[in-house]
């Protein structure tokens, strides 16, 4: 039901409890008129105490999916990060090897048939001579 509708089912049932009055005595009706007005003070107090539980309705309407997006962005970008300083500890680890190696001098034929690192010896060669 919507606002417009209870509205309008608000105003009909004042109507009729308004027009059912009259035949009621003067006693009576004041009885039920400050009974009303009670009620509708009551109204008021509880709806300004739930304005704040319509936090609650934002919460879980609006931040709660956006919450659930973020979160699933900063997973992303946490495995993002994650997986670039695996790979560096991974390289970092493989020239350990190849220095080690380097200076043991247990390299085998196959690191000195890499054009690339014959380019490193030769490049390593050339910046001690000078």
């Amino acid at each position: 039901m919507n606002r417009e509708s209870h509205d309008e089912l608000a105003h009909k049932l004042g109507l009729a409890l308004d027009q059912g009055t009259e035949k009621l005595d003067r006693r009576t009706r004041d009885r039920l008129r400050a009974a009303r007005q009670h009620a509708l003070n009551r109204q008021k107090v509880a709806i300004a105490g739930l304005s704040l539980a319509g936090l609650g309705h934002f919460a879980s309407e609006v931040l709660l999916p956006q919450a659930r997006t973020l979160a699933m962005l900063a997973t992303l970008v946490l495995g993002v990060i994650g997986t670039y300083y695996w790979n560096n500890f991974q390289q970092a680890a493989e020239n350990a090897e190849v220095d080690s190696a380097l200076l043991a001098d247990d390299l085998p034929i196959n690191a000195y048939l890499d054009h690339g690192f014959r380019a490193w010896l030769e490049h390593s060669s050339q910046s001690q001579r000078q």
